[in-house]
């Protein structure tokens, strides 16, 4: 009786690459998921010091028309919120580098050919984008979006072709707007200081009781631009853990 030969072990299809295993490139995947919670954590809080600042500048306002000393007292506040939303801004920036990077590194595991925008090229945008008005981090996004679709197999060469969501034009749009207000009332803060002797405290007053309605809008604009991208990280971290398998947000 004439033996069977055993089945041939059975293989991967091509260009599958698990989770946290190596590559033929020898990659391996990068964790993004703390990293997008920790960002979002950090948003959130900066969104909410937007807010507070949003609503001091009102009682600035209120108070500009009285005595300095009243003004001066009530500037502490503001001048403290802005430090912490400088604070908590930077961690947020050093926290999205480096899920950027990741994200960034995981699509060159799979085999992204003809990616545009390198790990390396990704800490750069991060810092300078917004000399660019959000327009280059744009570009960034929607490749990262395009790069994370777990229908397309490691090595899909038409993985450029994927389409994006609708939120991130949401983002740049909202994103453009706020910037413009900023530099609308930048720009009339700089004509209306041309020329004068007064001191700090009185400019500030004066700028806050004429451009108190511009101010809020500009503040309005900027966290709806942060609620947006909040909704923005949550989407792409979860498209990206599909494709390269990791588990739970």
């Amino acid at each position: 009786m004439s033996s069977i030969p055993p089945p041939p072990p059975l293989s991967p299809p091509p260009g599958y690459v698990p989770y946290g295993g190596v590559d033929a490139a020898g990659g391996r995947f990068q964790n993004i998921g703390g990293l997008a919670k920790a960002l979002v954590i950090l948003t959130a809080i900066g969104a909410a010091l937007s807010l507070a600042s949003v609503g001091l500048q009102f009682n600035l306002s209120d108070k500009a028309d009285g005595s300095l000393s009243v003004f001066e007292d009530a500037l502490g506040p503001f001048v403290l919120v802005g430090l912490l939303a400088a604070a908590v801004g930077i961690a947020a920036l050093v926290v999205q580098i480096l899920w950027t990077y990741r994200m960034a590194s995981n699509l060159k595991t799979l085999r992204r050919e003809g990616q545009s925008f390198r790990p390396g090229a990704t800490i750069a945008i991060n810092i300078l984008g917004g000399c660019t008005l959000g327009i280059l981090p744009f570009f960034m996004w929607r490749e990262l979006w395009k790069g994370s679709a777990p229908e397309s197999r490691a090595g899909d060469p038409n993985w450029k072709q994927n389409s994006v969501a609708s939120i991130l034009t949401v983002w740049l749009v909202a994103q453009l707007a706020a910037v413009g207000t900023g530099l609308t009332i930048g720009a009339g803060s700089a004509f209306g200081n041309f020329g004068t002797t007064t001191s700090n405290a009185d400019d500030l007053a004066a700028q806050l009781s004429d451009q108190i309605g511009a101010t809020v809008i500009a503040g309005l604009l900027s966290i709806a631009v942060t609620v947006i991208f909040i909704v923005f990280i949550r989407q792409l971290t979860e498209r990206h853990m599909k494709s390269t398998g990791e588990s739970g947000l």
